[in-house]
């Protein structure tokens, strides 16, 4: 909750009081044009390096390899670009420093940690079936569990059984008629 109320309170007055700043040195116009110019450029970026990161994803698969790097820094740049696109300056600064390879090499340990203790706590559960092998870290619920919550295969296919009828789309029946 408390984190909601700063995302929506804080934050905004916090860019509102720095735009008013910045407009009462540069004016108006230019403050706009700056908003827009960091939206603009947060767009490119976020274009350019996640094309790069994909580029980067798509080559370790076809090596057989688990792109987990490639994954978290895909999760900061969409990050990044979000706060890029949000107006203000210090979002647009942060975006920016996401968007930056460096700084999200810095980063990527602290994420990873991160997701690896949601993940112990039972908060987010994750698993990626790679053929025979799977990868993740609180990923599948082992026997005697406490994970109850619906798991869903995302390699069941939806195909009807071919001893089975097309749906016509007609009335159904209600159950325990």
């Amino acid at each position: 909750m408390l984190a909601l109320f700063v995302a929506l309170i804080v934050v905004p007055a916090i860019e509102l009081a720095v735009m008013v700043q910045v407009a009462s040195m540069i004016g108006v116009l230019p403050t706009v044009a700056l908003v827009l110019a960091s939206c603009v450029a947060g767009a490119w970026l976020v274009k350019v390096e996640g094309l790069g990161v994909l580029r980067r994803m798509q080559a370790q698969v076809a090596d057989g390899q688990v792109p987990a790097d490639e994954v978290v820094d895909g999760v900061m740049i969409l990050g990044g670009g979000l706060l890029m696109v949000l107006p203000g300056f210090i979002t647009s600064g942060l975006g920016l420093l996401l968007l930056v390879p460096p700084v999200r090499a810095l980063l990527r340990p602290v994420v990873v940690a991160r997701a690896a203790r949601r993940a112990e706590r039972g908060r987010a559960r994750f698993a990626a079936h790679v053929g025979p092998t799977v990868f993740g870290g609180g990923s599948s619920p082992s026997p005697g569990s406490s994970f109850t919550g619906p798991v869903y295969d995302a390699d069941a296919h939806l195909t009807r059984p071919p001893s089975s009828p097309p749906d016509r789309g007609g009335p159904r029946p209600e159950l325990g008629s």
